[in-house]
């Protein structure tokens, strides 16, 4: 009775999947997905059942399931079987089944499809995908992140002053909350086509493959937003985008541009945010004009050793602009992901090829939260068209 209906339960997966594959026909994708997570579950209880009354019939105890690398079934030099969870990994036994799932490309445990959503990811795997986004990019670590869900609403703050007033006398406002800053819910997607066979492959391999290189485009476009976003059009707002006033430093010609000039942009933020900030320099820039930079004791200005310029710590960004230079403390810049970043698999988008789909979704934006923390210097001939 199990193996028949066993058999069913396979006829009516192969008929969703030729139904799937049909693009001109249209279908009700969360009805099937509800359809299949009930097929997947009553077949794993039959198939369940069927190997314990196997085991009653031979006598032999049912051993638990052990865990290995896929396509790995070599015995160790002791004869026994080598246990996954006995290799050295730092990946959570969570973490672990959810890489598994999207390497069946979700054939273990149905997820939502492209259409309709993400496959629920745990907790220890969105704390990968940042990590790995912090890896590979230092804006990453020199903003603050948030991960705030739903909408975040804050005031920004300008340079708070103390007052000097007699006891009993009203308390008046000097600086403070000026205005309020509303977080928006900015998509940022990154997409990989992989081949079935990847399935082949290790759980650490098809991490490597997979979270590094979504988190890495995930977090080069974060990175741009954040360097040069416009705020709107479903951008995040720019720290060289942002109007600064006065906190600024104008040189006409590069090859005017000094160490003076350098010195005179750290002067133009609050010293309270100095002592903590950094400059932030487009790639190109810090090596044509500031790495062989001297000062008047003819010394280099930039440290290669501890990473420093003028005793600051310096961001390089390929996306900063060619024609500014930024120094300010990054933790006033706020990047909130109201959804953490977030990645699912589809086998059904590229069916007919061979192929199952993997994405990377976060919901974002970031704002400048205290412009007295920024000052920008600007090379006028590099502005240029």
């Amino acid at each position: 009775m199990n193996e028949k209906r066993i058999n069913e339960i396979k006829a009516r997966k192969a008929e969703i999947r030729a139904l799937l594959d049909d693009t001109e026909k249209t279908v009700n994708l969360e009805e099937i997905n509800a359809e299949l997570d009930n097929l997947n579950q009553e077949q794993n209880q039959l198939e369940e059942r069927a190997k314990i009354a196997r085991s009653l019939e031979t006598g032999e105890d049912t051993p638990d399931k052990v865990e290995q690398a896929p396509g790995t079934d070599v015995e160790d030099e002791g004869g026994e079987v080598m246990n996954k969870e006995e290799k050295k990994s730092t990946m959570s036994k969570e973490v672990r089944s959810f890489l598994n799932y999207m390497m069946s490309g979700g054939r273990e445990t149905r997820g939502v499809t492209l259409e309709n959503g993400q496959a629920v990811v745990p907790e220890e795997l969105d704390n990968e995908i940042i990590t790995e986004m912090r890896e590979v990019s230092d804006v990453m670590n020199f903003i603050d992140i948030k991960n705030v869900k739903g909408n975040l609403r804050v005031g920004t703050l300008s340079a708070i002053g103390a007052n000097k007033d007699k006891d009993g006398d009203a308390i008046t406002e000097n600086g403070g909350t000026t205005a309020e800053i509303t977080f928006g819910s900015n998509r940022i997607s990154a997409k990989i086509e992989l081949g079935v066979g990847l399935s082949a492959e290790s759980i650490e391999a098809f991490k490597d493959i997979v979270v590094s290189e979504l988190a890495l485009a995930l977090a080069l476009e974060i990175e741009n937003q954040v360097m040069n976003g416009t705020g709107s059009d479903n951008e995040a707002e720019g720290l060289f985008t942002k109007d600064y006033g006065t906190q600024k430093v104008t040189v006409a010609e590069a090859a005017n541009l000094k160490h003076q000039n350098l010195a005179e942009l750290k002067g133009k933020i609050r010293r309270a945010y100095g002592k903590r900030a950094s400059y932030v320099i487009n790639t190109e820039t810090f090596h044509n004009l500031i790495e062989g930079m001297v000062g008047e004791d003819g010394h280099p200005i930039y440290n290669d050793a501890s990473e420093t310029l003028l005793k600051k710590p310096v961001i390089i960004s390929d996306v900063a602009p060619k024609g500014k230079i930024l120094f300010g403390y990054g933790k006033r810049y706020w990047y909130n992901f109201n959804m953490a970043p977030q990645i699912a698999s589809s086998e059904h988008e590229k069916f007919s090829q061979g192929l199952i789909v993997h994405r990377a979704l976060a919901f974002g934006d970031g704002h400048v939260m205290d412009t007295k923390a920024f000052a920008v210097l600007e090379i006028t001939d590099l502005l240029t068209p």
